[in-house]
């Protein structure tokens, strides 16, 4: 038995040892494979990564990549963008007759071929100038930098960033007004255009002979279109001669042929200025542009060194705010900013990728040469373009930080500015760290424009609203009509030409004699507040004749009310402020034409109706109400009622108390006041004024009233 237990025990330790030494093996072998697979895997990996780089380096990869960007910052809310602040004029201009169209311009740019060209290419939809306006941008940008690696291309990578930091500026965030700039960004790209054609005729001469003609053209064109790349041209001569100073040594010959290629392009901007501020202020009799550099050059004359110290704080303050102010504003300004929003994480999530990707493509550690110029070259450059392309801002008393409207003024500063930037980058920080910061740069500019896209779309959302119950509520009107208001359509309408653009719109507008039909009036003055005053506005060479007493008030919808064209049954409202209730009276509803076959708007501009909810019910049967057809009105609340359309506001009842006791039906009247005080408080004043006024019916129900005045109480 002893002899079996110790021969058990021996086999035991020898299995258990075996069992060691297996495991041991075991996982010798498992670390040999995970290493050697670890290898292959990762020798994988680098390949990959390698083959990706290298289709990075074809020639269509970064145009993509680019497209890509402005695509995802500007196009994700393509469908849900509309028109904004000056697009109006634009949609106004393009419907005009052909000859008043060239003498609406004609005072100060009197070429507006591109929103011609524009429209004739895609029309009134908003998607169509959202995408022009986009492909130009991107294409602008793209020339620009192809020019810069002509002049230095051993910095290309750098100016891959810079491209891209172009594209997403955050100092211009109004790309989405897409017909309003769509001039301004198509002469950004005829200046990128004339540029890169420049460029490229200097190093390939085999092509000057039609790259150069080309290139003439392209700047004849910007310079017609809109002035603001105007003062950039006192660069070409810098840029000619940092393209052709490596290739002579000889100074002279170097002047002549800098001289011999800029020549025709300082030709062509002595033309345009000739034209611009002497033959065209006689042929048109405008100076508007001659008097605010009239003024500028008399403060020369005043206080010479004053002024020059005036300016060149002016100018200090617009680099500081072009180079730096831009991008910290686009760190700290996100309003009601939360990562509670799915928008956050949106903007910040599409800012990385795109700084990730572009520091894995485009390493500018990895772009390291001895023969490479000073980086000063780079800022130097970059801040005397900033200080031309700014010039003929300064001069007619503008800034280019000014912000707001003025935002516009960025356009062509942007190139230098961002230029600026990468070279002081290249001086002031490490290789290694270069593009983390140009990647920082990149995520929050990205973060900033999708932002504002998505305001943009926000606020589209509110403007078809206004001009839908609008139509719903006033069919057709009466032309030398003024649209009083004390609110604007929308948060991105902050003008009353830009309303009024959006009235006549609305309404299908006819010019007569330079007469403008409809106005959209804020009336900030007392003047408008009294009858039978007359209404004088000139719109270039439009102009609007009306009457302060023949005019409709309305107040622009809440979140929790519909639209409302002002009249005497909303008298004490506590929605209305006290300029509304002042408008009252004033309010003449006469000018209301109740057509019950009218022009429905233009689906292209305002968008396709809106869903037929409360607000188009209520004013359906408040336009039933004016014309006293009370059966309409009836029948339009039991219509919302089976649909389970029911007011948020309580005075939206009004119309249908009305009706109910204007027919009889007391006890409906009743119970819908009731309703609306218990859904809107503080509104007891106007619902007592109805029924005082529903007393004075021949069929009133006295007893009804008497209890009322009681349960409200009045």
């Amino acid at each position: 038995m002893e002899k079996t237990q110790s021969v058990f025990s021996a086999s035991l330790q020898l299995c258990g040892n075996t069992m060691v030494y297996a495991i041991q093996m075991l996982s010798i072998d498992v670390k040999q494979w995970i290493i050697e697979n670890g290898k292959y895997r990762n020798k994988d990996m680098k390949t990959s990564l390698e083959k990706l780089k290298k289709i990075s380096e074809k020639p269509w990869f970064y145009p993509m990549a680019l497209f890509l960007i402005a695509f995802a910052s500007y196009g994700y809310a393509l469908t849900s963008l509309g028109y904004y602040w000056s697009d109006w004029e634009v949609m106004f201009f393009t419907k005009l007759d052909s000859a008043y169209q060239f003498g609406y311009y004609a005072e100060d740019r009197p070429f507006p071929w591109a929103y011609q060209l524009i429209y004739f290419l895609v029309g009134s939809k908003p998607i169509g100038w959202q995408v022009a306006s986009l492909i130009l941008r991107w294409a602008g940008s793209l020339l620009f930098v192809y020019a810069l690696i002509h002049i230095w291309p051993t910095y290309r990578k750098h100016f891959y960033w810079l491209g891209a930091l172009v594209l997403v500026y955050p100092g211009f965030i109004q790309q989405e007004q897409s017909a309003a700039f769509s001039r301004h960004i198509m002469t950004l790209f005829l200046f990128g255009l004339s540029l890169y054609w420049m460029t490229l005729a200097i190093t390939r001469p085999r092509w000057a002979n039609l790259l150069f003609p080309l290139s003439w053209i392209a700047t004849f064109m910007h310079l017609f279109t809109i002035e603001y790349f105007s003062g950039l041209e006192l660069m070409r001569p810098v840029l000619i001669w940092l393209l052709v100073a490596n290739g002579i040594k000889t100074d002279w010959r170097l002047l002549k042929k800098v001289a011999f290629y800029s020549l025709p392009y300082i030709l062509v901007t002595a033309f345009f200025f000739w034209l611009r501020f002497a033959y065209f202020p006689k042929v048109f009799r405008t100076f508007a542009r001659l008097e605010s550099i009239s003024s500028t050059i008399d403060a020369f004359q005043g206080s010479f060194i004053g002024t020059v110290l005036n300016f060149f704080n002016k100018g200090a303050l617009d680099i500081l705010f072009s180079t730096v102010q831009v991008w910290t504003d686009s760190i700290t300004g996100f309003g009601d900013f939360t990562f509670q929003r799915p928008l956050a994480w949106f903007a910040f999530g599409l800012g990385t990728f795109f700084a990730l990707a572009f520091s894995f493509f485009y390493n500018t550690t990895e772009d390291e040469s001895a023969n490479r110029p000073s980086p000063f070259w780079l800022a130097g450059t970059g801040l005397l373009m900033f200080v031309t392309s700014a010039i003929p801002i300064w001069a007619i008393g503008k800034e280019v930080g000014t912000g707001g409207w003025n935002e516009r003024f960025t356009l062509a500063p942007m190139f230098g500015a961002t230029l600026l930037v990468i070279g002081l980058v290249l001086v002031l920080v490490r290789p290694a760290g270069q593009k983390w910061i140009f990647g920082f740069l990149l995520m929050f500019s990205v973060a900033t424009q999708v932002w504002m896209a998505s305001s943009y779309r926000r606020d589209w959302t509110i403007q078809p609203d206004f001009y839908w119950q609008l139509h719903w509520r006033i069919p057709a009107l009466q032309t030398d009509t003024a649209v009083l208001s004390f609110g604007y359509p929308s948060f991105m309408i902050t003008h009353d030409m830009d309303a009024t653009w959006a009235v006549n719109l609305l309404y299908h507008f006819q010019i007569k004699d330079g007469i403008i039909p409809y106005m959209f009036i804020t009336p900030e003055y007392e003047k408008y507040f009294q009858p039978d005053i007359p209404i004088k506005i000139p719109a270039r060479n439009l102009m609007f004749d009306g009457n302060t007493s023949n005019t409709i008030a309305v107040f622009r919808q809440t979140d929790s009310s519909c639209l409302r064209v002002l009249d005497s049954v909303y008298m004490y409202d506590p929605l209305l402020d006290e300029g509304s209730q002042k408008l009252i009276p004033m309010s003449d509803l006469t000018r209301i034409i109740p057509d019950p076959t009218p022009a429905s708007p233009d689906t292209d501009i305002f968008g396709p109706e809106p869903a037929r909810t409360w607000c188009y019910f209520f004013q359906k049967a408040d336009l039933a109400r004016q014309t006293k057809d009370w059966g309409a009105v009836i029948d339009l609340y039991q219509q919302a009622q089976g649909l389970g359309f029911t007011p948020k506001y309580g005075a939206e009842y009004i119309p249908f108390i009305e009706a109910f006791a204007q027919t009889g039906d007391w006890q409906t009247a009743y119970d819908l006041t009731i309703a609306a005080k218990e859904l809107s408080q503080q509104q007891k004043r106007m619902l007592c004024a109805n029924w005082y006024r529903f007393a004075e019916l021949p069929s009133a129900d006295m007893q009804m009233i008497e209890r009322i005045v009681q349960d409200l109480p009045c």
